[in-house]
């Protein structure tokens, strides 16, 4: 099910002294999709997921996110209150690829995480294909 559905564009910029995902702008269509129903008996490991892909609008915008997610995940969970590392992270391309967010020891009041990519499962493909076929 279809939880959220919006586009995600950031400068590259810090006005407010928090570090923004990158320091080059990018912009990412993200859906937010519930795997699964409330009423099912199944409790599924990664209950959400987090579908997204790059979107160019302007001609400087090529950020990819394979080295800053991380920073993307903690600024999309915080707004739609989701534990990243209960999430599949889904970017789709060619290939689809996942990735696996893993919170590392605490050493301050940040979480770090420990960021794995693989390509996307044939179940996991089958579970979100019906919510991202116009996508």
């Amino acid at each position: 099910m279809i939880l959220h559905d919006f586009t995600y564009e950031w400068d590259g910029k810090s006005d407010s002294g928090k570090k923004p995902i990158s320091w080059w702008p990018g912009c990412y269509r993200v859906r937010i999709l519930r795997l699964g129903q409330e009423d099912d008996t199944i409790k599924f490991m990664f209950p959400n997921a987090v579908v997204f892909r790059p979107v160019q609008t302007r001609a400087v915008m090529n950020t990819s996110l394979e080295n800053y997610i991380h920073y993307f995940a903690e600024e999309i969970s915080r707004q739609y209150q989701l534990d990243p590392a209960k999430v599949l992270w889904i970017k789709l391309g060619n290939p689809v690829t996942v990735a696996r967010l893993t919170p590392e020891r605490k050493l301050s009041d940040e979480i770090f995480y420990a960021v794995s990519w693989r390509p996307v499962r044939p179940n996991e493909m089958a579970a979100i294909g019906p919510d991202i076929a116009d996508f």
